[in-house]
């Protein structure tokens, strides 16, 4: 994958409101996900988490996406050290984030799965 000048590799919540759930159930309401690495901006890129992309919405926390940014859910931390690209108040590094919904840069996201809604 391409974008923005970076060359992803291929790879095979501590919130304090009640709006965290578990990401790694699928919820039919929360729109369609695909199991994806998120990296970090670095040369090359890094990857700190594997998580879910959750397709298709437009807000999280009641917050709304921007064009470039997709909803993931942090399923495995790979370093907890590195830290998060789109912050939040309550998150600020990988290590924070197990288990809750993020903001992630799409450029950012390498699909793992095999049905790859948006990933070049």
């Amino acid at each position: 994958m391409q974008s923005q000048g970076l060359a992803l590799p291929p790879e095979s919540c501590v919130s304090r409101n009640e709006s965290c759930v578990n990401p790694s159930r699928n919820n039919p309401n929360t729109g369609d996900s695909n199991k994806c690495g998120l990296y970090i901006e670095e040369n090359p890129p890094r990857l700190v988490v594997v998580g879910k992309v959750y397709e298709g919405l437009t807000t999280i926390h009641n917050i709304h996406l921007l064009h470039d940014q997709v909803k993931v859910g942090v399923e495995e931390v790979r370093d907890a050290d590195a830290p998060i690209p789109i912050p939040t108040k309550e998150v600020k590094l990988v290590g924070q984030a197990l288990r809750t919904f993020l903001a992630w840069p799409t450029h950012l996201v390498k699909c793992l799965s095999e049905h790859v809604f948006y990933c070049h």
